[in-house]
């Protein structure tokens, strides 16, 4: 369609891994689209009526930014009645919010375990899982969240990392390969499915299927905006240094390093590739998948070091 919002779900100017559980819903994310977009909280899969004063009360502090208050109220709730669904979901998105990923892990698995159909709650168990770098539990919580909303680009872009940062190139290829699709059929857009297939692609020597998606990623590449640049780096067109100066916040500088490091690997340069790596390890911004991955690949490298 001509005339049809596309939106890119993944600006990562504006948001985190956390707060992408708030864009899943349309609750808090002011600013993240280029138009703002309103989300019932049938999204959370709860109704209007299941809002008991106190956890509306608490709804209404949590969309005014008062985070402390909020979570008050919806523990509160909770006290009273500890299989209040609305209360639980509140509490949860507070905790992923503070980066609490303990507490928000568990919270999302009270609900997963009284209501196992819930997928916004195992994709939110899955970024707990995936931020505390437990991947068997990310995969699993992943896996049950795409089985249940097959149409949601986001819970297949959250399997595709997972998958990456276990070494699981083929599965991770396939898995952004349907985020981009499903992406694609909600009128949304986001680049990094196609970072993520690129790379495993190289990973996997399938250095066919890499070219044609760097390509394709060429042609549908965000206009004037990040990760553009990134795109231009692996097509030859910045340098590393050029690439660099395009960042503008630390999100943005842990996607470069990083970005730089898989391409570096790619070419063999070992050595240079860890140095990029070992950086965001150390010094990458957690609110984005890349600083997990960095840390996923360190991991791995240490240990094959050991193995020798």
């Amino acid at each position: 369609m001509e005339n049809a919002k596309v939106f890119d779900v993944r600006i990562r100017v504006h948001t985190s891994i956390s707060q992408a559980l708030f864009v899943l819903i349309g609750v808090l994310a002011p600013g993240l689209y280029a138009q703002d977009v309103a989300v019932p909280l049938t999204s959370l899969q709860i109704t209007e009526t299941q809002l008991n004063s106190i956890v509306a009360e608490a709804y209404s502090l949590l969309e005014a930014g008062d985070q402390t208050g909020a979570l008050e109220r919806f523990q509160s709730a909770l006290q009273k009645n500890e299989h209040d669904l609305s209360a639980r979901l509140g509490e949860a998105m507070i905790f992923a919010e503070q980066r609490r990923h303990d507490d928000a892990f568990a919270a999302f698995d009270t609900i997963v375990q009284q209501h196992p159909r819930h997928a916004f709650a195992w994709n939110g168990r899955g970024l707990a899982a995936f931020n505390m770098e437990n991947f068997d539990e990310a995969l699993h919580s992943f896996e049950q969240s795409t089985a249940e909303q097959p149409m949601n680009g986001f819970f297949y872009e959250s399997l595709a990392w997972t998958l990456m940062c276990r070494g699981d190139f083929q599965e991770a290829a396939q898995s952004a390969k349907q985020a981009t699709l499903m992406y694609q059929k909600n009128r949304e857009s986001s680049t990094y499915p196609l970072l993520i297939a690129y790379f495993s692609y190289l990973e996997t020597q399938d250095l066919g299927n890499a070219q044609t998606t760097l390509r394709y990623a060429g042609q549908n590449k965000p206009l004037n905006q990040w990760p553009s640049p990134v795109i231009d780096y692996l097509q030859g067109k910045l340098t590393e240094a050029e690439l660099i100066s395009h960042v503008r916040d630390t999100t943005q500088e842990t996607e470069a390093h990083t970005y730089i490091a898989l391409h570096l690997r790619s070419q063999g340069e070992v050595e240079r590739s860890k140095r990029h790596m070992a950086w965001v390890a150390q010094n990458g911004d957690p609110r984005v998948f890349e600083f997990t991955l960095a840390r996923a690949f360190n991991l791995q490298e240490g240990v094959a070091l050991l193995s020798r």
